[in-house]
């Protein structure tokens, strides 16, 4: 039987806990993410474009909720890396529960706006993009909840408190960006 290189442990006799895993995750949620809202964008334009006076595609939204839809999570997911880098366990798991506590919303993004796609009433010019953008977001976010429940281990404490805070600011804020 083979016995673990005792050099591999911390000061505390404890694995440490990978962290590329979730970095990789979230690097790819981002982006996925924008790209959704790029070519949603883009697709509504056009869509504008070649059907002139057809009216506004969805709920008009005033400039912050629109500011804040798109800078709340960049700020989270930005904030969930820095601490993510930090050497302190404690930075650590609070870094994981702020990523654990925005999946969540990505994950359930993700599904409702792939059921939109395939349920939409006009024919999108970019859905194959959309479509991608949304499998590569539902898949980070799965990785993202799973790395940080690993990485959580560390403090659980630090991880639940950041991730609870995190969930119940981002309810708030969906709710609050909902309302008429």
């Amino acid at each position: 039987m083979t016995l673990p290189n005792p050099a591999s442990f911390d000061s505390n006799g404890n694995l440490p806990v990978p962290l590329h895993g979730i970095r990789i995750a979230v690097g790819m949620a981002l982006p996925a993410a924008c790209a959704f809202w790029l070519f949603t964008f883009i697709s509504d334009k056009q869509w504008h474009e070649h059907h002139p006076g057809t009216g506004a595609s969805g709920i008009p939204n005033s400039l912050w909720i629109s500011i804040l839809w798109v800078l709340l999570p960049f700020v989270l997911y930005v904030l969930s890396v820095l601490l993510l880098a930090t050497r302190s366990e404690e930075s650590i798991a609070a870094g994981a529960g702020i990523a654990a506590g925005i999946s969540p919303f990505s994950l359930i993004f993700s599904v409702f706006g792939f059921f939109g796609l395939l349920f939409s009433f006009y024919p999108e010019p970019y859905l194959l993009e959309m479509a991608i953008s949304l499998l590569v977001l539902f898949a980070s976010s799965v990785w993202i909840i799973a790395s940080a429940f690993r990485i959580g281990k560390v403090n659980w404490g630090m991880f639940l408190l950041a991730a609870g805070l995190t969930f119940v600011c981002l309810a708030i804020c969906v709710a609050k960006g909902m309302s008429p």
